[in-house]
């Protein structure tokens, strides 16, 4: 089963076209290729979503007042 980020209705309310990557339901593109390609050039409009990368466990005692910081 192919899982969604957090910000999975984010990129399906943008128009993105979704694939699968990695187990996530992944955008791979917006608009047109030649758009994106000038678009990720400006140093104002390139962002991606990294929510699939990593997990993480955190047990212990004192881990919470840690994490917070």
């Amino acid at each position: 089963m192919t899982r969604r980020t957090a910000l999975h209705a984010e990129h399906v309310r943008a128009g993105a076209k979704l694939v699968p990557f990695g187990g996530f339901e992944m955008p791979v593109q917006y608009s047109s290729i030649l758009r994106e390609h000038e678009a990720v050039r400006q140093p104002r409009r390139d962002s991606s979503d990294l929510s699939h990368t990593g997990k993480f466990w955190l047990t212990g005692d004192t881990v919470a007042p840690w994490a917070d910081t």
